[in-house]
């Protein structure tokens, strides 16, 4: 009887065990899958001193809590920090190198990729993404059905689209396998939905361009490339050259782009489009914000990226602003001369000052399959 009790007792055991190994694995052990609202901050300076390296990625844990600070940093392969991109599907952080004449000549064309374990901790996987067309990189999205990463390199003679297969995988293979290329593009960020990329058009008359199907192109098989052309650009009623990143979410139906000032505090603008969807499937060419956070008491000057927290349940938008060295916090309802209702001085800290890139992980039931 007592040898009976042992056998049904580690049949229970296995069954519970084989129980939460089905569970979905995005999911941190002990925590509810809500409570996950990570924002990584990607910094632009570099270097190293004789006590540690500079931190290019600092972590906002809870981004949603009432105390909004720092927690951890990290070092990634880059040397400085470009725009930022978290895939839950990879599991991995991807992060542009500034790429700067000063710190590296123009020559640092690696994209770090940063695993996230299922307790937040990063490890650099391997020695990143290298390629000479990752010179002017300006936005990232994840195709998840292909695992593959969607590089936007934004300008110069590289300007196009480049998909790279398994990104996250620590192999030999960095080199892209389709290369969408036209130099007359001028683009920032990435928004990715549906089968849709979206861009910001950083040239005249600004806007935004919008691409479709990217993963099932056609490429040359000589070199793996082709002309890269947007199925529709939407012009931006009042727009300047100054666009910069954008965030679509599909929950609620918002696009949010970042907007760089003149150089005053207040003049630096998110433009909001609520409907968004509504817009793409429109037939008009020009298109005007639903609502515009803008003013001197936001304290925006020159704000490159911003991020929308894609829960049902998520009300807060997030700013990261160069010129004014600041993360800041608004409400995705928000519209003009609105006080963010947080704020964090980069300014002070010791190891990189200047924010250039955000990626939020927020995630719920509502956000499932995204």
């Amino acid at each position: 009887m007592f040898r009976t009790s042992i056998i049904y007792g580690v049949l229970a055991l296995a069954l519970v065990l084989g129980f939460y190994a089905c569970e979905d694995e995005n999911v941190e052990p002990g925590l509810e899958i809500r409570q996950i609202s990570r924002l990584y901050v990607s910094f632009e300076e570099y270097g190293t001193t004789d006590e540690r390296a500079d931190s290019n990625i600092r972590i906002i844990q809870p981004a949603d809590s009432s105390v909004f600070a720092f927690r951890e940093s990290h070092v990634s392969q880059v040397q400085g920090g470009g725009p930022i991109y978290f895939s839950p599907f990879a599991k991995t952080i991807f992060q542009a190198s500034a790429n700067s004449e000063e710190i590296s000549n123009g020559l640092d064309t690696v994209i770090a990729a940063v695993t996230v374990q299922q307790t937040g901790l990063l490890n650099n996987a391997g020695n990143g993404l290298r390629s000479r067309f990752y010179n002017k990189v300006r936005g990232f999205a994840y195709h998840a059905a292909t695992r593959s990463l969607l590089v936007v390199n934004g300008a110069g003679a590289d300007a196009g689209i480049y998909i790279v297969d398994n990104p996250s995988s620590t192999g030999n293979q960095k080199q892209p396998y389709k290369k969408l290329i036209n130099s007359g593009l001028d683009m920032w960020g990435a928004a990715y939905a549906n089968d849709r990329l979206f861009t910001s058009k950083i040239s005249a008359p600004e806007g935004i361009y919008m691409f479709q199907n990217l993963t099932t192109m056609s490429v040359r098989a000589s070199d793996s490339v082709a002309t890269l052309n947007p199925v529709r650009t939407l012009r931006i009623e009042n727009a300047t050259a100054n666009l910069r990143g954008l965030c679509y979410d599909t929950i609620k139906n918002v696009m949010a782009i970042a907007e760089m000032g003149d150089g005053t505090v207040g003049s630096g603008r998110i433009l909001l489009f609520d409907n968004f969807s509504n817009l793409i499937q429109g037939t008009a060419d020009v298109i005007r914000p639903s609502r515009v956070i803008t003013g001197v008491n936001t304290g925006l000057i020159s704000p490159v990226d911003v991020v929308i927290d894609m829960r049902a349940s998520g009300v807060y938008l997030y700013v990261a602003d160069r010129a004014a060295k600041k993360v800041s916090r608004f409400r995705y309802t928000d519209d003009g001369n609105v006080e963010p209702e947080d704020v964090i001085d980069t300014s002070v800290l010791r190891f990189g000052e200047t924010p250039v890139g955000l990626a939020l992980d927020a995630r719920d039931d509502s956000t499932l399959g995204r």
